[in-house]
């Protein structure tokens, strides 16, 4: 008999997502191998022959979390090697379980073996199939599910973003595109600023109560998951393009009189962006009391560039 009912093999760049999947697990009550979780059963062994035992010999199936990273790491290919060896020993029987962060290639792991795409799954999605592969019952999907799954998927998406967003909070600027004219800085500056206000209004309309009731159904139906999943995917474009437009502003090399102008009109993004992030932290929270409500209100000082403005306007 198997001491785990799972056993989760992966690098430690794909922690974050694997973490939340172990604390699913856990709530789920499947036994399962974390390293983290074991730290005291590995103090002191010999890491090589215990894991050996773990995932050749000791756990029903093995989810291996593939990634560009996963192919490199010396534990990963230790234990990549005691999962393949274990099938290969009980061909017929199903072990290793893929589970995608990319396309990187496994060696030793055929393509033809069915997989599970990340890319779109949320953590705790991927530990409920998980229960479902090793025969324990998930239960009925609780109130406010809905709510659940915005949250999870949004949160999923910004876990991406990571890079952009120490970018912006750097104020890192990229070469991007050279206006030499004045006319054309103008025209530019006129240009990014109906972006932007296209970009906010386009958050507030994906949370207006008619494309809530069309993702999250009427009351006392239950909502659609496609539909909920193309919501979340939505909001996070749009708060990265929020990003995206304050990144393309900063990087915009102008004639002197406008450079100042240009910076303070990508500072209107600060606002938007942490409060929406406060939004996802808080609604988060929320649906893990078993609540939600998608409200959110943007707001920005546009007296900053209103001054800067008038200074080139007056020169």
């Amino acid at each position: 008999m198997t001491k785990y009912a799972v056993c989760l093999s992966f690098a430690g760049e794909d922690r974050k997502y694997v973490a939340e999947v172990a604390e699913h697990l856990k709530n789920l009550g499947i036994d399962h191998f974390y390293d983290v979780n074991e730290q005291a059963e590995l103090w002191g062994k010999d890491l090589s022959e215990h894991l050996d035992d773990i995932y050749r010999k000791n756990s029903r199936f093995c989810v291996m979390f593939v990634s560009e990273h996963y192919v490199r790491k010396m534990w990963t290919i230790h234990e990549r090697r005691s999962a393949l060896a274990r099938g290969l020993q009980n061909p017929e029987q199903e072990y290793v379980l893929p589970a995608r962060f990319d396309d990187t290639e496994v060696p030793g792991l055929r393509p033809s073996v069915g997989y599970l795409d990340l890319r779109t799954r949320t953590p705790r999605e991927l530990a409920e199939m998980i229960a479902k592969k090793v025969g324990v019952a998930v239960g009925a999907q609780d109130a406010g599910w809905e709510y659940q799954l915005f949250s999870d998927t949004v949160a999923l998406h910004m876990s991406k973003l990571g890079d952009k967003q120490i970018s912006h909070e750097l104020g890192d600027v990229s070469p991007g595109r050279t206006i030499t004219s004045d006319t054309d800085a103008h025209d530019n500056y006129l240009a990014r600023t109906r972006t932007f206000d296209e970009i906010v209004n386009r958050i507030a309309d994906l949370l207006s109560p008619g494309k809530q009731q069309w993702a999250f159904g009427p009351a006392g139906r239950p909502g659609d998951r496609d539909r909920i999943r193309l919501l979340a995917n939505r909001f996070v474009e749009s708060y990265e393009s929020l990003l995206d437009w304050a990144a393309e502003l900063r990087g915009t090399t102008t004639p002197d009189r406008y450079r100042t102008l240009y910076q303070a009109t990508a500072r209107l993004a600060d606002e938007p962006l942490r409060q929406i992030e406060e939004f996802v932290a808080q609604f988060a929270a929320a649906t893990e009391r078993g609540a939600g409500d998608l409200q959110l209100l943007l707001s920005y000082d546009l007296g900053p560039v209103e001054a800067e403005l008038k200074k080139v306007q007056t020169t």
